[in-house]
């Protein structure tokens, strides 16, 4: 039997802020972060770095003040392109028994750090300014759509677990992700440029997590390994089976999820079907062009009856838009003190929605993270 065979059901808003009490921070969130970007320069090439003050200050805040982080580069070569490197992966081959996934159980938690507080609540909700959506061909399952009015709210909440959720970006476009492990982020295969140079798995992918109007508040890294079901063929398009699989999980080359914390992951069941309690977040195009995460929640999920639970698609009429692909699908679940995703946002028709998600999700999580602790 699977972990969760037989499942509870995710709690709604009420039940959710009992379950994951509020609290304030346990220490002070002072700390390193990291940014990382690429450059071609000379082999004697030297860095100097320097913090300068932005502010008068005026609005210093006891020993905090805003600084401006300033590189300066000698022996650049100036002109020349330079991107992060390409990753290294695997398939998933064969399906974990129940008894592997219930031996690494404690890898499909989620992790507090003592430097954020805890807030069930989104408290920085923002006005969402959609641009005007583009039209779109009929009977084509494309990357997403909005159904009736828009529910989505835009916000700027650096709490966890909000935290936790980021922006991807590759050489074919931004999309979402959400932290699955200290240094393990689970987002959609489609993003992915899977025509990477001779050797590697995939091509490059940056992370952001609580991206904001081009801030990174806990700063941002780059993937080295990608673990994947099934890859999707990048023609802009999702076919079946490419439906039942468009997610994969990838290791990332700091462990940035220490600051951010990170969710647990669970298997979606059709047990689920028609529970109206679920959550999304991403980062649509068609809002503040990319630059801020939205969400929206109380919307049901009803999984593919005819695709095995271990592989398949989940069917919902949550808004959603380009960009938001690769946006966790989540709940709440009491004794957890966490969110677990069990699907990433993945396509849609001109009747519904659809998700991707099931058991082979949370096997690329224990794979990722038992290869890469």
């Amino acid at each position: 039997m699977r972990i969760d065979d037989v499942p509870t059901q995710p709690l709604g808003c009420c039940e959710m802020a009992e379950a994951m009490p509020r609290r304030e921070a346990l220490k002070e969130g002072i700390g390193q972060i990291s940014r990382s970007f690429f450059v071609e320069a000379a082999r004697d090439a030297k860095v100097e770095a320097r913090l300068v003050p932005v502010d008068d200050g005026a609005s210093e805040e006891g020993h905090r003040r805003r600084y401006e982080v300033r590189l300066e580069i000698d022996g650049i070569l100036l002109g020349r392109h330079s991107s992060p490197p390409p990753m290294r992966g695997e398939a998933l081959r064969e399906r974990f028994d129940a008894d592997h996934v219930q031996r690494h159980a404690e890898l499909l938690r989620g992790f507090i750090p003592d430097h954020l507080a805890v807030e069930p609540r989104i408290l920085r909700a923002l006005k969402a300014r959609p641009n005007p959506p583009r039209r779109m061909e009929e009977g084509r399952r494309y990357w997403t759509t909005i159904f009736g009015s828009d529910d989505r709210r835009a916000f700027q909440d650096t709490n966890f677990p909000w935290a936790a959720t980021g922006r991807c970006e590759t050489n074919i476009g931004a999309f979402s992700g959400v932290m699955v492990g200290p240094r393990h982020m689970l987002t959609c295969s489609h993003g992915i440029d899977w025509t990477p140079p001779a050797g590697y798995a995939a091509d490059w992918l940056t992370f952001t997590p609580s991206y904001f109007d081009g801030s990174a508040p806990f700063g941002s890294t780059y993937a080295t390994n990608i673990y994947w079901a099934r890859k999707e063929n990048n023609d802009s398009f999702i076919t079946s089976p490419e439906d039942e699989y468009d997610y994969t999980v990838l290791v990332l080359a700091d462990r940035i999820g220490e600051r951010t914390g990170w969710w647990g992951t669970k298997s979606y069941h059709d047990y689920w079907d028609g529970n109206p309690n679920w959550w999304h977040i991403g980062y649509p195009s068609d809002i503040s062009s990319g630059q801020r995460p939205i969400y929206i929640n109380g919307f049901t999920m009803n999984g593919d009856d005819a695709q095995d639970d271990s592989h398949e698609a989940i069917y919902h009429q949550a808004d959603v838009w380009p960009g938001q692909s690769g946006g966790p699908m989540f709940g709440f679940w009491d004794g957890d003190g966490w969110p677990s995703a069990v699907a990433v946002q993945s396509w849609q028709s001109s009747s519904t929605n659809g998700a991707s998600g099931g058991a082979s999700l949370v096997d690329l999580v224990i794979r990722a993270r038992s290869d890469f602790p």
